[in-house]
């Protein structure tokens, strides 16, 4: 390297002539669909917040908390989820006042099964 850094911290002489604004118009701004473009077929991602997706629906409390599994026929799990789906129709129509679980559902099934029983006298 030729020569030494002038010190801006301790004085001296430091020639700053060479450091004029500039003249002239400023240029034309580039439109910000050039800009994405550009950036795109370059292979720059955005820095943009990605939008979140919505939040998920949580089931309401219904004071069920013990969990029931069972095997299931397709048939028999298409004929239960096509009885919720009836049941949640009739909530959004307005001709019921709460949204039916799938809990609800099969606590009916298994009423509808004992008032059923009972009636046949099982010995």
């Amino acid at each position: 390297m030729s020569g030494s850094r002038p010190s801006i911290l301790f004085g001296g002489d430091v020639d700053l002539t060479g450091f004029t604004p500039k003249t002239g118009p400023a240029p034309a701004p580039i439109a910000p669909e050039t800009v994405r473009r550009i950036a795109h077929e370059s292979g720059f991602s955005s820095r943009a917040p990605v939008p979140m997706p919505a939040p998920v629906k949580r089931p309401a409390k219904t004071g069920r908390t013990v969990l029931l599994n069972a095997r299931i026929t397709p048939r028999a799990h298409d004929r239960f989820h096509k009885i919720v789906e009836a049941e949640q129709a009739r909530y959004y129509a307005g001709e019921i006042t709460h949204r039916p679980t799938l809990g609800e559902i099969v606590e009916r099934a298994l009423l509808a099964l004992e008032r059923e029983l009972e009636g046949q006298g099982t010995p």
